[in-house]
């Protein structure tokens, strides 16, 4: 099978499942609504930023709760599922069957905007985000050294913060927690 035959859509359009047969390339592949997104792989300054923002949270992660990274996510069914850079989750998840998390199993969602797609982030990701009921989304953008906190405010996300490097945000949810977006930006 080659690459152009394999991203023949389903008649139905994707689904999680169909994703398992692609072939393995270095790309990631994420669906919203059936259709395929196929994304690069990332660039340093998004891999820094994923990294040093995934051990900061680590680090202050009560008994209970569980960094993960790159864990598949499906919203509503097997026909949109993505894949955010970090999840905050109950330590129980982890025990579930399955070859991905459930919308409800998400505390928080992360994503760091890469120059190649910052609309799916923005717009696409927010979206469907918080159709699934995901209580909290973070947006890291790299490029203009800002961290902005969505949280859930009935079926849509509302801006609760945009901060800066040398700010620090504080919140009780997932978990209690200052942020200074210098520490991993």
């Amino acid at each position: 099978m080659t690459m152009t035959e394999s991203l023949v859509p389903p008649r139905a359009g994707w689904t999680v499942d169909d994703l398992r047969q692609l072939p393995d390339t270095g790309v990631r592949y994420e669906l919203f609504d059936g259709s395929l997104l196929v994304s690069p792989p990332p660039a340093l300054p998004h891999l820094r930023a994923v990294t040093l923002l995934r051990d900061l949270l680590l680090r202050r992660a009560p008994a209970g709760i569980k960094i993960v990274e790159n864990a598949g996510v499906t919203i509503h069914g097997r026909r949109t599922f993505f894949i955010p850079d970090l999840c905050v989750i109950r330590t129980a998840v982890l025990d579930k069957e399955g070859d991905s998390l459930d919308q409800d199993d998400v505390l928080l969602a992360v994503e760091v905007l890469s120059p190649s797609n910052p609309g799916n982030d923005l717009v696409l990701k927010r979206h469907y985000y918080a159709a699934g009921g995901i209580p909290q989304y973070w947006i890291v953008d790299p490029k203009a050294r800002r961290l902005t906190v969505l949280t859930l405010d009935g079926d849509a996300y509302v801006d609760r913060a945009a901060v800066e490097p040398g700010r620090v945000w504080q919140s009780e949810e997932p978990f209690p927690l200052s942020v200074d977006p210098a520490d991993f930006l």
